[in-house]
């Protein structure tokens, strides 16, 4: 009977080393935060880019959800940090932060990290970009010279230096309207063009000149407006000018009668079909005498080059004085 007295002793034994991990893992089972619990996280709603300057939200979801508060911090890709972010709180576990972008963050990837309490971290990144300045139009430089002709009637001729102060894009179809003002502020007469476009952060010179039936009136100033009818990302190509000189008109030597020059096609792939001009006329202190218009028709292939003679709008503008010019172009393209 021993040995069946210990066989039945090695049984029990047995029975009890088996029901000992059993309870151990009902426990575990049971236990917060174990594998049948649903599991603490954080996560982010952000834009994938960031603009300089722009008005930006970030969301932090907390899971579970209950009230929490949570820190965020923005680094850009020079190691600066967006200030004023303090902590926020938020019942339901979603906590917000609107922030306008530093205006001088460092373009390329900035990492940004939420931590909300009992919860954990989250951590994503975003791509910052510079701010995109609109085509905008500012004058930077006028003048004109006036002359009266024996017979009666008498011109003023005119020039502008436009300027497109962003840096990214080109201003199309824009209007430029000049008006010559009088000494009491009233206007004596206008005159207007429309220029194809001024490409981003470039100057664009404008001329031109306006005829009256009599002898011209008493100017004082200039007063120019400027539309533009369309913008575009900077695209838009500018002939080469070059080898400017003044000539002097051959009706009457003492006045400039041309602005002459020659137009290149610097583009590999594009034909120039035909070429906008617009020139004004300085005199040795850099200030304007005025300014005229033309066209160069010639169709160049990548490489070519053309003269052009600009006749129209010089006639007021004394060649005595007549120093420089500046001709801006803006040519129409066809592919190959």
């Amino acid at each position: 009977m021993r040995r069946g007295g210990t066989t039945i002793f090695m049984a029990h034994t047995r029975r009890r080393h088996l029901l000992l991990p059993l309870a151990a893992l009902a426990l575990l089972l049971a236990a917060p935060g174990s594998a049948g619990a649903r599991p603490s996280s954080v996560g982010l709603t952000m834009p994938k880019r960031l603009a300089q300057g722009d008005l930006v939200a970030i969301t932090a979801v907390a899971r579970p959800a209950r009230p929490s508060v949570c820190t965020l911090a923005v680094r850009y890709a020079d190691g600066q940090l967006q200030p004023n972010l303090p902590p926020a709180g938020g019942s339901n576990g979603r906590v917000r932060w609107r922030f306008r972008v530093m205006g001088n963050a460092a373009p390329g990837r900035a990492t940004v990290t939420a931590s909300c309490r009992g919860a954990g971290v989250a951590q994503r990144s975003a791509l910052v970009v510079g701010s995109v300045i609109p085509a905008r139009i500012v004058v930077v430089k006028t003048g004109f010279s006036v002359r009266n002709f024996p017979f009666g009637s008498g011109v003023a001729s005119y020039g502008v230096i436009l300027k497109n102060a962003s840096p990214s894009e080109d201003a199309l179809n824009v209007y430029t309207l000049v008006n010559f003002v009088g000494p009491d502020n009233h206007l004596v007469g206008s005159a207007g063009t429309t220029l194809q476009g001024i490409p981003a952060n470039q100057q664009f010179a404008v001329g031109g000149d306006l005829t009256f039936p009599g002898s011209v009136p008493s100017i004082s100033r200039l007063e120019v407006v400027v539309q533009i009818q369309s913008r575009q990302s900077h695209s838009l190509r500018l002939p080469t000018i070059s080898n400017l000189y003044i000539e002097p008109s051959i009706i009457d030597p003492t006045y400039v009668g041309a602005v002459d020059g020659e137009v290149a096609n610097d583009e590999t792939n594009l034909v120039l079909q035909n070429t906008q001009l617009s020139a004004v006329v300085f005199d040795a202190g850099g200030n304007i005498l005025g300014g005229g218009t033309g066209f160069s028709f010639g169709t160049l292939p990548p490489s070519a080059r053309e003269f052009f003679k600009i006749q129209g709008g010089f006639s007021a503008v004394p060649m005595n004085r007549a120093a420089s010019a500046m001709v801006s172009a803006v040519g129409n393209y066809q592919h190959r």
